[in-house]
């Protein structure tokens, strides 16, 4: 079998672009499929969807959700890194934490940024950007609130999958797994690849107000990855970051207490100081327990393998 990584940089690039736009298209088919044989619904409706939709329309937009991002995001990346190397899940950054305690100060890490996360995207939404991007906010917020009508446990697990666990890895192995790696090819530094991944993050993500929160935590989510040299802990930095307003929501469903706190729109002053707090010390317990990508992680070949090569 002849790996990609055989490839110049560019044709890889081309047949990992080639390998997003067929696992696009698979997916594709696979919700028209879904949709008209197993459902009475359809594309529009989905794009209607708000938190007065009928429990049956939400969980086909989940599952329709979830559907998109295992073939667009975690299938395209598996494959690629499948057919690119002999050692895919190396390449893909699925090597276990340099230090147990990683895991965990990744996780806390990114919920003390949260509440400055989300009082960065309320200060964006009282910015004017035009009907159309305010259009477009609304259609987000509203399959969020949706997503988030959670009456029964089997609705609060649906949603966690399919909202937390599987953008989680897929978006991981995709973006800092893979894209990551393409832009330290071309780069001596992890200032760009960091940077370009956060971008095309935010802006896949489709959420006008929430472009700038997001970018910081897809910045936030490559250094994890920086600093650990394992991709674990950017996924379970990230499957907290998307879980715990699930796990909130679920609980204001059936705790009054939890209800009143979370219907409070505005990030309160004391929460953000404690999440400042929580993120310097988690992060600083990081960085003594580093254990970094070394300078040649983004080469195809090993320095062993290309020894062997040049005997």
């Amino acid at each position: 079998m002849k790996y990609f990584r055989t490839f110049p940089w560019g044709m890889q690039l081309l047949m990992f672009l080639l390998m997003i736009i067929t696992m696009l298209g698979v997916g594709q088919f696979s919700i028209l499929y879904y949709l008209a044989h197993f459902t009475t619904y359809t594309l529009p409706q989905l794009a209607a969807l708000d938190d007065k939709s009928p429990l049956t329309l939400v969980h086909t937009s989940l599952v329709v959700n979830g559907v998109l991002s295992l073939f667009m995001f975690l299938s395209s990346a598996l494959l690629f890194a499948y057919f690119t190397t002999p050692r895919p899940a190396a390449y893909l950054g699925l090597r276990a934490p340099g230090k147990k305690t990683q895991p965990m100060l990744a996780v806390l890490v990114m919920l003390g940024a949260m509440p400055l996360l989300q009082l960065i995207e309320t200060g964006m939404s009282l910015i004017n950007f035009g009907p159309s991007v305010k259009a477009e906010q609304a259609i987000s917020e509203n399959t969020m609130n949706a997503f988030l009508n959670m009456p029964t446990f089997g609705n609060f697990l649906l949603t966690f999958t399919m909202v937390a666990i599987v953008p989680a890895f897929g978006e991981e192995l995709f973006f800092r797994g893979v894209m990551m790696r393409f832009a330290k090819k071309r780069s001596r530094t992890m200032v760009l690849p960091v940077l370009f991944t956060s971008v095309v993050f935010a802006y896949a993500h489709a959420n006008p107000y929430g472009l700038l929160s997001i970018f910081l935590a897809g910045v936030l989510l490559a250094v994890i990855y920086y600093l650990t040299g394992s991709l674990w802990c950017s996924i379970a930095a990230h499957l907290s970051f998307n879980g715990f307003q699930i796990v909130m929501s679920y609980l204001a469903s059936i705790s009054g207490v939890v209800k009143r706190f979370s219907d409070n729109r505005s990030t309160p002053v004391y929460m953000v100081i404690a999440g400042a707090v929580l993120f310097s010390i988690s992060f600083y317990l990081l960085l003594k327990n580093k254990t970094p990508l070394p300078d040649d992680w983004a080469e195809d070949f090993t320095a062993a393998e290309l020894l062997e090569k040049a005997d």
